[in-house]
C-alpha cells in the first residue's frame, strides 16, 4: 500500500522558513493603503490653454473613471465616418497658419507662417532626390502615426494624423480606430482623403512629409492596408523625410535628432508635462479598449496632434535654414550657421556653405564646433584645388587644444611636400607630428605605432628631397 505524505504545516517548518513567513505577514500588515483614484474630468482636447495635471493622466491600470464613459466620437471635432470596411472616428481641427503673437513669443503655440515660403529651392535642398520642384503648398501632406508596436502581424495603426494647408489655415485630421477591426475603416478613410487611390479627394498627387516615415510610417501603413486587402501606395509617393536633413545638419550638435529635441532647439517649444510619449501609446489604447472611455485616449491624441503641427513648423524652419536665412533680416549664427553649412555642402552648394562655415567660426562658442567648421571650410577649399587657402586653417586648427593633430599634420605635410614644394616646412610639420605620437600612444598604442611608422617614412623622404634641392658648395 502506497503511503501519501501529508504536507507539513507552517508549525512543522524549519525556523528559517517560519521567520520568513512572519516577516512577509508583517510587511503585508504594515503596507501603505492603495491611493484613492483621481477625480473624474473631461479635458478639452486641442485647447492649447488647457494644462492637465500630470498625476491625473498617469492613472494606474486598476483605475476606472467615475461616471459614464465618454464616447470617442463625442470629443471636440470628432465624428463617425462610415466606409465600406466599417466605421472609424475622424477628428478635424483647423488653426490659422500664423500663431497669435503672444503665444508664439511665449513658446506656447507653433507658428506656421513660414510654410508658404518653403516651396521651390528650399524644399528641393531638403530632399533633392524627391522631385519636389513643382510642388504646391496644398500638395504637402504631413503625416504621423501611432501604433501598438514597432512591427509584425500583431502591430496595428490605431491613430493616424495628417495635416495640410487650405488657404490660410492648417487642417489637422486624426483617424482613430475605436476597435482593432476598425483599422480597415481607418485606412480606407485615410487613403480616400489623401487622394492616393482616386482623384476626387483633396489632391491627386500628395507629397508625404514625415519624420522617420520613410523607414516606419509609410511601410507600416502599406503593410496594414495589405493585411486588410486594401491598396495603400504610401511608400510610392514622393516623400520628404525630415529626419534625413535634420541628421545631416544637426547630428552631434544636439543631444539627439528626435523630433522633441529638434522642436526645442529650433522652435523653442517644450512639451507639457501632461503629454504622453509615443512609447506609452499602446498602453493608453489598451486602457481605452478595456474601459470604452475616450478619456483614456486623450493623452495620445494630444501627443499625435502636437507631433504633426511640430513637423509642419519644423519643415518651415529647416527650409528657412536651407534658404540661408533664419528670419527676415537675420542670418544663421552659431550652431545654426554650422548646420546650414553642413546641409548646403552636402547639396553641393559650396559657395553658400563657405559663407556659413566662416560665420560659424566667428560666432560659435564651442572650441570643438569651431574646429569642425574650420575643418569643413578647409575641406571645401581643398576640393576646389585651393590648398593655399586651406593651409592657414589647418595651421590654426593644429594650434588649438584637443586638435586632430594626425589629420591636419598629414594634410599640411602633403601640401608643403607635393604642392608648395617647401620641403623645409614639410619637415617641420613632420617633426611636430612626431612629438605628438607619445600622447596618442597613451590612448591607442596600435594606431600610434602605425602613425609613427608612416611619419618616419615621410621624414626620410622629405629629408632626401630637401638635400637634393639644397644648393651644393
Amino acid at each position: 500500500m502506497t503511503t501519501v505524505e501529508r504536507p507539513r504545516s507552517a508549525a512543522g517548518a524549519d525556523p528559517a522558513t517560519r521567520e520568513r513567513l512572519r516577516a512577509l505577514i508583517r510587511a503585508i500588515e504594515t503596507r501603505a493603503p492603495r491611493p484613492a483614484p483621481p477625480p473624474s474630468y473631461v479635458p478639452r482636447v486641442g485647447d492649447a490653454s488647457e494644462v492637465y495635471p500630470h498625476e491625473d493622466l498617469r492613472v494606474p491600470q486598476y483605475y476606472q473613471p467615475r461616471g459614464a464613459p465618454v464616447a470617442l466620437h463625442s470629443l471636440p471635432g470628432a465624428r463617425l465616418r462610415d466606409t465600406a470596411s466599417g466605421t472609424c472616428v475622424v477628428r478635424e481641427v483647423r488653426r490659422p497658419l500664423a500663431a497669435p503673437p503672444g503665444l508664439a513669443a511665449a513658446g506656447e503655440a507653433f507658428d506656421l507662417a513660414d510654410l508658404p515660403r518653403i516651396l521651390g529651392a528650399p524644399l528641393v535642398r531638403l530632399a533633392p532626390d524627391a522631385e519636389l520642384e513643382d510642388v504646391a503648398l496644398e500638395d504637402l501632406l504631413f503625416l504621423d502615426i501611432e501604433t501598438t508596436g514597432l512591427g509584425g502581424a500583431g502591430a496595428m495603426a490605431f491613430l493616424v494624423a495628417t495635416g495640410h494647408v487650405e488657404g490660410d489655415e492648417f487642417v489637422l485630421r486624426q483617424y482613430i480606430a475605436p476597435s482593432p477591426p476598425a483599422e480597415a475603416s481607418l485606412l480606407e478613410a485615410l487613403i480616400e482623403d489623401a487622394g492616393i487611390r482616386n482623384g476626387n479627394a483633396r489632391t491627386a498627387d500628395p507629397v508625404l512629409v514625415t519624420y522617420n516615415g520613410r523607414m516606419f510610417d509609410a511601410p507600416m501603413l502599406d503593410g496594414r492596408a495589405t493585411m486588410h486587402r486594401l491598396r495603400g501606395g504610401f511608400d510610392a509617393l514622393r516623400h520628404l523625410d525630415l529626419l534625413l536633413p535634420a541628421r545631416i545638419a544637426y547630428r552631434g550638435l544636439l543631444p539627439s535628432c528626435r523630433l522633441i529635441e529638434m522642436e526645442y532647439a529650433l522652435l523653442g517649444m517644450t512639451r507639457p508635462p501632461s503629454e504622453a510619449s509615443g512609447a506609452e501609446a499602446p498602453g493608453w489604447y489598451f486602457r481605452f479598449l478595456r474601459t470604452g472611455d475616450a478619456r483614456m485616449l486623450i493623452p495620445i491624441i494630444e501627443h499625435n496632434e502636437r507631433d504633426v503641427v511640430a513637423l509642419a513648423a519644423l519643415t518651415g524652419r529647416m527650409a528657412a535654414l536651407a534658404e540661408q536665412r533664419i528670419a527676415d533680416g537675420d542670418v544663421a549664427k552659431g550652431i545654426d550657421a554650422l548646420a546650414a553649412g553642413r546641409l548646403l555642402a552636402k547639396r553641393g552648394e559650396h559657395e553658400a556653405a563657405r559663407t556659413h562655415f566662416e560665420r560659424a567660426i566667428a560666432t560659435v562658442a564651442s572650441n570643438d564646433r569651431q574646429v569642425e567648421a574650420m575643418l569643413r571650410l578647409a575641406a571645401l577649399h581643398k576640393a576646389e584645388g585651393r590648398r593655399d587657402l586651406a593651409a592657414p586653417l589647418w595651421h590654426a586648427i593644429a594650434a588649438r587644444p584637443g586638435a586632430p593633430v594626425q589629420r591636419v599634420s598629414q594634410e599640411l605635410a602633403i601640401y608643403y611636400e607635393r604642392h608648395a614644394r617647401d620641403f623645409a616646412a614639410a619637415l617641420a610639420v613632420v617633426e611636430h607630428a612626431l612629438a605628438a605620437v607619445p600622447t596618442l600612444a597613451r590612448l591607442d598604442p596600435v594606431r600610434a605605432g602605425r602613425w609613427q611608422e608612416s611619419l618616419l617614412l615621410r621624414r626620410s623622404r622629405v629629408q632626401s628631397r630637401l638635400a637634393r634641392s639644397s644648393p651644393t658648395d
